[in-house]
C-alpha cells in the first residue's frame, strides 16, 4: 500500500508541474476599415472562429497558449505585440507565427460579411459564421464548419469533416483526406473529394459537378434542377429518385441519363458505397 501511495503522489506531482508549466495570455485589437476589407488569418495549431459584424471594423481577440516546454517570454511577447499587420483595407493576422514551438494561438474575429477571406490553421478547427466573399478555408487535420459563405469558396482539410453552406452562387471546391463532407445551397460548378468519407450535397448544378469518394456513400438533392447524370460505384447500388427522361445502364454499377430534362454534367464516383439522387 505504501508503494502505491508513493506512486500516486509522484503522478500527482508530475501533473501539477505540467499544469504549472502551461500558461496563457490574451490580446484584443479593433481595426477600422473602409469599403470591402481583405482578411488573411493563419495559425499553427490553434482554432479560428469568425463571426460577421457591422461594416467599417474588424475586431480581433487572440488567446495565446504555452504548453509544457514552451517559452513564457515568447508568449508574453506575442500578447504584447500580436502578429497583426494592417495596410489600408488589407489585414494580415498571424503571419510568421505558424510554426511556434509549443505555443498556439486561437483567434476569434468579427468582420463584415462581405470580407475577402483566407483562413488557415495547421491542425485546429476553422469555424465561420457568415464571413467571407470568395473565401478560402483550410486546416491540416481539424474540422471546418462554415455558413453564409458569399459567392464561390474553397474548403480543405487533411483528415477532418467539412460542413458548409453557400449564400448566392459561385464555384465551390471541397476536399478532405478521410472525413465526411456536407454542402448545402450550392449554385455553380462544384468539385468535391474525400478519401473515404460520405458526401451529402444539395443545390443546383449551374456548371459541371464532380463528386468523388474512395469508399463512402454519396447523396445529392437536386431540388428539381436538370442535369446529365453519370454515376458509378465499385460495389454499391445507384438509386435515382428524381425524374430521369432517358436512362442508360452499363452493368449494375454505372448509370447515365438526363435527369429533370438534362443540363450540366454531374459526375458521381464511389469505390464501394451507394449513390442516391433525390
Amino acid at each position: 500500500m505504501g508503494v502505491r501511495l508513493v506512486a500516486l503522489a509522484v503522478m500527482a506531482a508530475g501533473l501539477m508541474a505540467l499544469q504549472a508549466g502551461a500558461t496563457e495570455a490574451t490580446f484584443e485589437r479593433t481595426l477600422s476599415v473602409s469599403g470591402r476589407p481583405e482578411l488573411s488569418v493563419a495559425t499553427g495549431s490553434g482554432n479560428i472562429h469568425l463571426t460577421h459584424g457591422g461594416a467599417g471594423r474588424i475586431h480581433i481577440f487572440g488567446r495565446v497558449r504555452s504548453s509544457w516546454g514552451g517559452s513564457d517570454d515568447k508568449l508574453r511577447e506575442i500578447a504584447t505585440n500580436p502578429p497583426i499587420v494592417q495596410t489600408g483595407n488589407v489585414i494580415r493576422v498571424g503571419q510568421g507565427h505558424q510554426n511556434l514551438h509549443n505555443i498556439s494561438i486561437d483567434y476569434e474575429i468579427e468582420a463584415p460579411a462581405e470580407t475577402y477571406l483566407d483562413a488557415a490553421s495547421g491542425s485546429g478547427d476553422v469555424t465561420d459564421d457568415g464571413v467571407g466573399s470568395n473565401g478560402k478555408l483550410s486546416t491540416g487535420s481539424g474540422n471546418i464548419h462554415a455558413t453564409g459563405l458569399q459567392g464561390g469558396f474553397s474548403v480543405e482539410t487533411g483528415s477532418g469533416t467539412i460542413y458548409a453552406e453557400q449564400a448566392g452562387h459561385g464555384d465551390v471546391k471541397a476536399e478532405t483526406g478521410s472525413g465526411n463532407i456536407e454542402l448545402r445551397n450550392l449554385r455553380g460548378a462544384v468539385r468535391v473529394e474525400t478519401g473515404s468519407g460520405n458526401i451529402k450535397v444539395g443545390g443546383a448544378a449551374l456548371g459541371a459537378w464532380h463528386l468523388e469518394t474512395g469508399s463512402g456513400n454519396v447523396e445529392y438533392w437536386s431540388g428539381g434542377a436538370g442535369m446529365d447524370l453519370d454515376a458509378e460505384t465499385g460495389s454499391g447500388g445507384i438509386h435515382v429518385e428524381a425524374s430521369m427522361n432517358s436512362r442508360e445502364t452499363s452493368e449494375h454499377h454505372h448509370v447515365t441519363g438526363k435527369v429533370n430534362g438534362g443540363g450540366p454534367t454531374v459526375r458521381i464516383e464511389t469505390g464501394a458505397g451507394d449513390v442516391r439522387v433525390h
